[in-house]
């Protein structure tokens, strides 16, 4: 009810958790679009003190400052403190890349389209610095074009990603934490290796076969009943010898996707050694080809998309987050000096 108040919304609706924090759903009502948005905020840990939780959360709304602007990244559209918690406020949009891996209304078109543009949104903030170590479905949001502009011909192709929950950023390098969601983790992850872009092309690769077989992860089993927290696989899926024994294999793709260039894209980006994988640019470019030759009107859609893209993602800095972020940070070091 608090967070509802102050995100100027009818009722709380749901809740979830991310890498580091807890996660509130809000519902504005039926006549307000985005109808849904989300408050996070920093998960209790026993481990860390509430000053040390207040930090980490200043410094993942931070790096997420940092990726502005980029159609393909996720933004809060405020932060504030509530009772010396931080808390920052994100539009859900459609919600997230799990609700549609087995959506059969989503083609083909749209699904290459969007991991496509997965790729550049990743390939910006690697650019900047920023390397994701919790990539998965539920960290991708989904925006539906058609439902903000008008009069836009039904296609698959107004879906768009964005890169979300930067909880995570470059905890190898800044903390020695390589963790992630286990079934997206990249090998070097389990050997607590340098991460880096190379670890986004493995989950692009893994995420893109999801997507592509409607649900199947490459190691052999229906991701379904994970996307939905349901058990007996839920709570197997999250035991580490589970996934270890498949990357210890060679991650090895169980049943390959029909198309057999698309098979390969995603054979390359889930290769055990980083050194063999493409670069990200690569599975953007490869992907976009792949798109050219099934359909020259829908590749000249997502060459649109991806030359936006790059025309807005300069470094400008937004100047109404900036001093929302910056008022977070005075409270948090006037609390906790």
């Amino acid at each position: 009810m608090l967070l509802a108040f102050h995100g100027a919304a009818e009722k709380a609706c749901d809740t979830s958790a991310g890498f580091a924090g807890e996660i509130v759903f809000l519902d504005n009502g039926e006549h307000v679009y985005p109808r849904f948005i989300a408050a996070k905020y920093p998960r209790r840990r026993e481990d860390l003190s509430p000053s040390e939780r207040a930090k980490r959360f200043l410094r993942e709304m931070e790096l997420q400052a940092a990726s502005h602007y980029h159609p393909n990244v996720h933004w809060p559209f405020d932060v504030k403190m509530i009772l010396d918690v931080p808390v920052a406020f994100f539009r859900r949009w459609e919600g997230d890349l799990s609700n549609y891996i087995e959506d059969e209304s989503f083609g083909d078109l749209g699904r290459i389209s969007l991991t496509t543009q997965l790729a550049a949104g990743l390939l910006h903030c690697h650019g900047r610095g920023l390397a994701h170590q919790d990539l998965k479905p539920e960290n991708v949001f989904v925006r539906d074009l058609s439902k903000t502009f008008r009069d836009l011909p039904p296609d698959d192709l107004w879906l768009q990603p964005l890169v979300a929950d930067f909880g995570s950023v470059n905890l190898a390098a800044d903390k020695n934490e390589f963790r992630g969601t286990r079934p997206y983790m990249a090998p070097e992850q389990w050997e607590k290796k340098p991460i880096g872009e190379w670890t986004s092309v493995f989950v692009v690769g893994l995420i893109f076969h999801e997507l592509m077989s409607r649900g199947e992860h490459p190691h052999g089993e229906h991701a379904g009943d994970w996307h939905r927290r349901s058990n007996p696989k839920f709570n197997r899926w999250q035991k580490d010898n589970y996934w270890t024994r498949w990357i210890d294999a060679g991650c090895v793709v169980a049943k390959p996707i029909l198309d057999k260039d698309l098979a390969a894209i995603v054979a390359d980006c889930l290769a055990p050694d980083p050194s063999s994988r493409p670069k990200l640019v690569d599975v953007r470019d490869r992907l976009l080809g792949a798109m050219k030759a099934r359909s020259s009107t829908a590749a000249a859609q997502l060459s649109l998309f991806l030359g936006v893209a790059d025309s807005r993602s300069s470094a400008e800095a937004w100047e109404h987050l900036r001093k929302r972020i910056a008022l977070v940070r005075h409270a948090i070091e006037s609390n906790w000096p």
